[in-house]
């Protein structure tokens, strides 16, 4: 077996692209052959691995005749482009896998030739990973053959390494140090669906608000890699100093691993108003780390849920997880979160 994973390598620090190097390192512990085509066009070098916007002409050779036999790519949302490359890997006696991490194509919205390159991806794509069941049932809706279309979960188990500990910043430490409780949050970058700031850093900074008076040493560390619209965050920025919680918020934005931060978490949040398999949530449980997330989609069941944009709500569940904090903590002594690793293995494979 010999595999191309196309997709975003760290940095910058996504989902998709953790999932890429955790998936990269499993591959290579095994001596399965493997080359990451990164797409993220931050210049970068690591060993086996093309960063595709340098050499588009080196990435069109090494896919469509080169060695690799399976080319596994990686998909924020429903791309027709993706599915037409995806066939044309096909002719080229490639077994090509897409995974969709998440989904917003409005159904209704799929015209004429989407629904030609959805028949033809049925026959000749011989696999399809869906991070959760609400975007397996998005592609079948869609087209998609339900015969080819595997739900298998996002995370990887992240090894514990003394550098990605190392990279956080040593302001990131003292703020840590000197508050109780310490609540973390993240995002790729700032996003927006339905008008609405998708990852609820509005929400998090409320919810900050809220709990203050009743934790007055709170402290909330939101990492954001990628500011994206730099506009927003100078608006949250004014919003957290109009408020009075400049000293208990820190937003954290050089590129880093998240779960060094989660480890020294009481709890984790994720008020997000669309996603797929959040990586970050079955990172926390992993670690031990209570969490309160939005329920726009099935979340991990040992997930305390509240309404999405209910701040209100939100504020209620993470007092609660934080006034019970030994309750909800042994709650999760004997969680064991899978790792998915072996099961995408298992679809190469096949």
């Amino acid at each position: 077996m010999k595999i191309a994973l196309v997709g975003p390598y760290p940095p910058p620090y996504g989902g998709i692209s953790i999932y890429i190097q955790r998936l990269k390192k499993r591959l290579e512990e095994k001596e399965i052959n493997c080359l990451v085509y990164d797409t993220s066009g931050i210049d970068k070098e690591y060993k086996n691995m093309i960063n595709i916007r340098k050499v588009r002409k080196r990435l069109l050779k090494s896919l469509f005749v080169g060695r690799e036999n399976i080319v596994h790519l990686q998909c924020s949302q429903y791309s027709s482009k993706l599915l037409f490359k995806t066939v044309l890997l096909a002719l080229f006696n490639k077994k090509g896998v897409i995974t969709y991490h998440n989904w917003r194509k409005e159904i209704k919205s799929i015209n004429l030739l989407e629904k030609i390159l959805v028949k033809l991806a049925s026959v000749f794509i011989p696999c399809f990973i869906a991070v959760g069941p609400h975007i397996k049932k998005n592609l079948i809706n869609l087209g998609f053959n339900p015969k080819k279309i595997e739900i298998i979960p996002a995370y990887i188990t992240p090894l514990v390494e003394e550098e990605d500990i190392n990279a956080i910043p040593e302001g990131v430490w003292n703020f840590i140090d000197s508050h109780n409780p310490i609540i973390s949050a993240n995002a790729f970058r700032i996003d927006f669906f339905n008008n609405q700031d998708r990852y609820g850093i509005d929400m998090c900074i409320d919810l900050c608000a809220n709990l203050k008076n009743a934790y007055p040493k709170i402290g909330f560390v939101f990492c954001l890699p990628d500011i994206g619209d730099y506009e927003y965050f100078q608006k949250m920025k004014q919003r957290i100093i109009e408020i009075g919680i400049e000293n208990n918020f820190l937003f954290q934005t050089r590129p880093h691993q998240l779960y060094p931060i989660l480890m020294k978490s009481e709890v984790f949040v994720r008020p997000t108003n669309l996603d797929g398999d959040a990586i970050s949530i079955r990172e926390a449980l992993y670690f031990g780390v209570p969490s309160v997330a939005s329920g726009v989609v099935a979340r991990p069941r040992e997930c305390i849920l509240f309404k999405s944009r209910d701040i209100k709500d939100f504020t209620l569940k993470t007092k609660d997880v934080l006034d019970n904090y030994k309750y909800y903590k042994k709650k999760l002594d004997k969680v064991k979160i899978e790792d998915n690793a072996e099961e995408v293995i298992k679809v190469y494979q096949k």
